[in-house]
């Protein structure tokens, strides 16, 4: 396939040529599978795509899509693209008025949503003007056509997606996606990762974001594997959704492996004393042998991980927000693979991922082949501003030239992201540039390399370092938001506050801290972090909290 033709429905329609009876999509019910092969999904996406074209979307036209993941989002997005219209994926956790917001900002024409939505925005004083349909009930009654003969003849340049981001500013932006950009992405990541159609994905990760849809949905396409659709985000869900759907590769986010990492340490510490001295004695060989450059994880908890569920797992991966690496070395002690990418929308989204083979722990990898990375502005210890330059970077914002000039120059994307490179070219980051707190010695810190320190304590399950401005001397000084983690405080032997517990981490991280990275004062949360879609703290609503 030549990069002139590469496209969304070119690696959809490639994989249905090749694999018409493998299945694609499945989703469990209660002990069994029901599975959907890449024929019958591609009879559906052509029917819809032909009933687009027949009620007049043409080439360009805006379609949004509103919904929980489903097989029916999967079939609307691919035939929104082969009716070679543009697809705006809405993030289902935003408030409506946000919504209709970005409605109207992106020009579409029609909304696709679930039942749930329907009704919601159906039942507003002021619905939207556009027409809105339900999911699998968007269907012509003109008569059937030849697909061959409305849709519409595609190029790699052509808009595929707008996504709308608001990062951590609370203002959206479109970014918009060519087909290039993605298929691109899709293909580079399945060359690193080494997927084949032999995989099942287990699908969890909201679909309407660039992480999920490319990594999960696309590359799942591209290559004929499998996608398992989750139940539901409860844990015992996920692991039956794994052990029922033979998933293989487990795409997700920092909280995702943590939580597995938590419930299997929840599983050993209440198990008796020999099981218990058994796994630490296991961990430890597995950790100093490891360090000797010898994996024998796979062989010592073999048992641990058929008992978890999680067996059929050859492969994590990581992204969307930064991943502790206490969490990674778990799971490589007893024997996974987790590695790690970064990446943003603005690029497809992935721009770097560890290979299985050659995983750098703190590391999120070298760039994608066909990705060329450079620091910018860098200081004395070779950090500075991440840039970024290859065929996945976006078009540009939408309808935004002057947001999109303060971020492209000369094809290359500014990312806001700190980092360096070692000496094989992988990515470490540091932290977000616009986030950097200034101390009154002059020395930049970066909240997220403290915030990873403070989370690896097993005591801690998130925290936030502001940089607040100190009121008779120059500088910032730095203050810590933390919450508690409940199941460690109710594992202690000893009755403890949470007060008591956060005082102590906080003193042990003051010890083992250079002068410039103590933490100056600190509070406990009130209730739980407000995050975004795949987990990651809304910073900016936290700005004010010791002021």
């Amino acid at each position: 396939m030549n990069s002139a033709s590469l496209t969304i429905p070119s690696l959809f329609n490639a994989t249905l040529s090749a694999f018409p009876d493998a299945t694609f999509l499945q989703y469990r019910q209660g002990e069994q599978i029901i599975s959907l092969t890449y024929r019958e999904i591609g009879i559906a996406v052509d029917r819809l795509a032909i009933s687009l074209a027949q009620f007049g979307y043409k080439k360009g036209d805006r379609i949004a899509l509103l919904a929980e993941n489903s097989c029916e989002w999967v079939i609307t997005y691919l035939a929104i693209v082969h009716a070679g219209c543009v697809v705006v994926p809405l993030d289902s956790i935003m408030p409506l008025p946000d919504i209709l917001h970005i409605l109207d900002l992106s020009r579409s024409r029609l909304l696709f949503c679930s039942e749930r939505f329907e009704r919601l925005i159906n039942g507003l004083p002021q619905p939207p003007k556009i027409p809105v349909e339900r999911l699998g009930q968007f269907h012509s009654h003109r008569g059937s056509a030849d697909s061959q003969e409305i849709r519409p003849e595609l190029q790699n340049t052509d808009t595929a997606v707008v996504i709308y981001t608001s990062g951590t500013t609370g203002h959206s932006k479109g970014v918009v996606l060519s087909h290039e950009n993605l298929a691109s992405n899709v293909l580079a990541c399945g060359d690193v990762c080494e997927i084949t159609k032999n995989d099942t994905f287990l699908l969890l990760l909201p679909l309407h974001h660039a992480f999920s849809s490319t990594v999960n949905m696309m590359l799942t396409m591209a290559v004929g594997a499998r996608a398992t659709l989750a139940t539901s985000y409860r844990s015992r869900d996920i692991v039956d959704d794994i052990r029922i759907g033979g998933v293989t590769v487990l795409v997700g986010v920092p909280q995702i492996f943590e939580n597995i990492k938590n419930a299997m340490q929840s599983a050993v510490r209440t198990s008796d004393k020999v099981r218990r001295a058994l796994f630490h004695t296991l961990k430890m060989i597995s950790q100093v042998s490891g360090h000797a450059g010898l994996n024998l994880g796979d062989s010592l908890f073999g048992s641990l991980r058929r008992k978890s569920g999680l067996h059929c797992i050859r492969l994590m991966v990581s992204g969307g927000a930064a991943l502790p690496t206490a969490v990674n070395r778990f799971f490589e002690a007893i024997g996974f693979i987790l590695i790690q990418g970064y990446g943003l929308t603005e690029c497809s989204p992935v721009l770097c991922v560890n290979p299985p083979t050659k995983n750098k722990i703190g590391s999120v990898g070298p760039p994608l082949p066909g990705v060329n990375l450079r620091i910018n502005n860098s200081n004395s210890e070779g950090i500075g501003e991440v840039w970024a330059c290859g065929p996945n970077t976006m078009q540009g914002y939408d309808q935004n030239e002057a947001a999109t000039r303060e971020v492209l120059r000369d094809g290359w994307l500014n990312t806001g992201d700190a980092g360096y490179l070692d000496k094989d070219g992988y990515l470490y980051l540091t932290g977000r540039i616009k986030n950097v707190i200034v101390t009154p010695a002059g020395k930049n810190v970066y909240p997220e390399e403290l915030e990873s320190k403070l989370v690896s304590d097993p005591a801690i399950s998130a925290a936030l370092i502001l940089g607040v401005k100190r009121k008779e001397r120059m500088g910032e000084k730095l203050c810590a938001l933390l919450k508690v983690d409940e199941e460690y405080m109710n594992s202690l032997p000893a009755a403890k506050s949470r007060t008591e517990i956060a005082e102590e981490v906080i003193r042990n991280y003051n010890q083992n801290s250079p002068s410039h990275q103590k933490i100056s004062e600190w509070q406990l949360l009130e209730g739980e972090f407000e995050k975004t879609s795949i987990g990651k703290i809304k910073r900016f609503l936290y700005n004010d909290y010791f002021k």
